[in-house]
């Protein structure tokens, strides 16, 4: 492993989900899924649809680009559109920091970045643990969000979906 990418493999899974399933001897299905934090708050996506994870490094603008659009970066030879993740969330622009990563995922025949704050850890949520969007939630503010979870940490987890988080 490179320092500047990592592997999905290299995070450890949740601890308490790991000793709850010790408790319980149950087996339930579960979704692995790929913390992050955008703007303070927790979010993940299905390991699955994940590429790799990249430190962050600087992108190139794109003039008249949309503001979603972070820039775009080249990651051995192919180049890879990076989507700023607070702007698709509706939050302010990203701030990069130390913990600034890039999540590289599958995008149809092509990869695209997703830039977040911090990567956190690979959670194995029970299934029926996950449920939709509050129906409250007006149609604009629920798209791209497929479900949340109470993982009872510090904040409910807001699973993202992975084709409406990258359309640009």
């Amino acid at each position: 492993m490179s320092r500047k990418t990592m592997n999905i493999s290299d995070l450890a899974p949740s601890h308490d989900m790991a000793l709850n399933e010790a408790r319980t001897g149950a087996t339930v299905p579960v979704l692995q899924v790929l913390a992050f934090r955008l703007a303070g708050e927790r979010y993940a996506l299905d390991i699955q649809e994940i590429l790799e994870i990249l430190k962050y490094r600087s992108a190139t603008p794109i003039p008249q680009a949309a503001d979603v659009i972070h820039g775009i970066i080249s990651v051995r030879g192919r180049i890879i559109t990076v989507v700023d993740g607070r702007v698709r969330m509706g939050l302010e622009a990203a701030e990069i920091g130390s913990a600034s990563r890039i999540i590289v995922l599958r995008h149809g025949e092509e990869s695209v970045g997703l830039l977040v704050d911090e990567v956190l850890q690979v959670e194995k949520l029970p299934v029926d643990s996950i449920a939709p969007p509050p129906s409250t939630l007006v149609d604009a503010a629920a798209r791209g969000i497929s479900g949340v979870c109470d993982t009872r940490q510090e904040s409910i987890l807001i699973i993202l979906d992975r084709e409406a988080v990258l359309k640009v």
